[in-house]
């Protein structure tokens, strides 16, 4: 096992420095092009331009150098119906191939992914990689790699826009706020959507803190929330779902012991069914056995013999099928499982009073249709 590992970690070692290098020639190394490219069907890790999407990205530079903020383009982005790169993806049914998926991705334009456009340097002919980097070799875990240490290599593809108007836009847009770290992070950071529109609300602060959705600025036609949200609401339905769920995690646990209990009763009087089954075939067999004792020795004639043949035989035939039945009952017989995660829960749920981080750890997301209702499904 230790030589195992170190096999792999050295296999790991060497596919990683095989890809820095390719980097540092300027390939392209992710799974798909970014928007307004597509990778070259000649030339391996090579991009070419989509004459498809190519516009939209001329577009969007454009339109930031005729003044316009991000939120005004992706107004105007969605006023003329064009494509956002995740409905371009949807529709060349790539969407789901690149392995995960951004959050708060939605299918109208925001200033998010304008924003990401302005930002990438790709598209002036740039190629950039190893922005992301594994935690440790063989875990498949990520972090974010500081900007001074990205690989960065000039002209290795055909720019959308020149260098030139790249950097001017660069000089337009605002600047990145702090990104947010552990230690700044709130209870329900990056978990709170609209229930509408799927979009993430925005956190803001009055006399109490709220949540708010920003979908109206870019699509008017779009469903959303329209009222403030408050964070406490959203805390006490949370910790209401919590408690719920505990509560349903108790009679849970109870009806599984209840059915296990009685799978095992049932399994019990099955086995006593198929010993008496087997005990009665083998006394036919022994009587069969001894019926053609009696015919060979001639105490019995053959037209007795064959009648009391035909009818041990009907009698073994009903018993295996009998036994059968009960052997396929018995194999479908599966123990209801203890280990649901909701079962999971119990420990952690048991007597709560507040929500704390770990429990707003087991939320994989809370979608807000009102003050009221909201939809909180858990990790497994």
């Amino acid at each position: 096992m230790f030589l195992h590992s170190l096999y792999s970690k050295d296999i790991s070692f060497k596919v990683s420095n095989g890809r820095r290098a390719k980097a540092e020639k300027g390939e392209h190394l992710c799974k798909l092009a970014p928007y307004g490219y597509q990778k070259s069907t000649t030339e391996k890790n090579k991009l070419i331009v989509d004459e498809e999407t190519t516009p939209i990205v001329r577009y969007v530079y454009e339109l930031a150098l005729g003044g316009l903020a991000q939120a005004q383009i992706a107004k105007r982005l969605n006023s003329e119906n064009i494509d956002t790169p995740l409905v371009h993806r949807k529709k060349k049914v790539t969407h789901t191939s690149r392995g995960w998926t951004a959050k708060g991705e939605v299918n109208y334009w925001t200033t998010a992914n304008v924003g990401k456009i302005l930002r990438d340097i790709r598209y002036a002919g740039t190629m950039v990689n190893y922005r992301r980097t594994q935690i440790a070799p063989l875990n498949k875990k990520s972090k974010a790699v500081p900007r001074d240490e990205w690989v960065i290599v000039p002209d290795t593809h055909e720019g959308i826009v020149s260098m030139e108007t790249y950097e001017a836009v660069q000089k337009m847009l605002p600047e990145i706020g702090t990104p947010v770290n552990i230690e700044n992070r709130t209870l329900f950071s990056g978990k709170v959507f609209c229930g509408h529109c799927g979009y993430a609300l925005r956190r803001q602060r009055g006399k109490y803190y709220y949540y708010d959705c920003l979908s109206h600025v870019y699509v008017s036609s779009e469903k959303h929330i329209t009222d403030r949200v408050y964070e406490y609401a959203v805390k006490d339905v949370v910790l209401a779902a919590f408690k719920k769920t505990a509560e349903l995690a108790v009679i849970i646990k109870s009806e599984m012991q209840t059915a296990n209990k009685q799978s095992n009763t049932e399994q019990s009087g099955i086995s006593e069914q198929l010993l008496k089954l087997s005990g009665k075939e083998r006394q036919l067999s022994e009587q069969n056995a001894r019926l053609f004792e009696d015919f060979a020795g001639g105490k019995t004639s053959k037209e007795r013999y064959l009648e009391l043949k035909s009818t041990l035989a009907a009698e073994i035939e009903k018993i295996m099928g009998q036994k059968t039945e009960l052997e396929s009952r018995v194999q479908s017989f599966q123990p209801v499982s203890e280990t649901n995660h909701i079962i999971g829960l119990l420990d952690k749920l048991n007597g709560i009073q507040e929500v704390t981080p770990e429990l707003a750890a087991l939320l994989k997301r809370i979608d807000i249709f009102d003050s009221e209702r909201m939809h909180t499904p858990y990790r497994r």
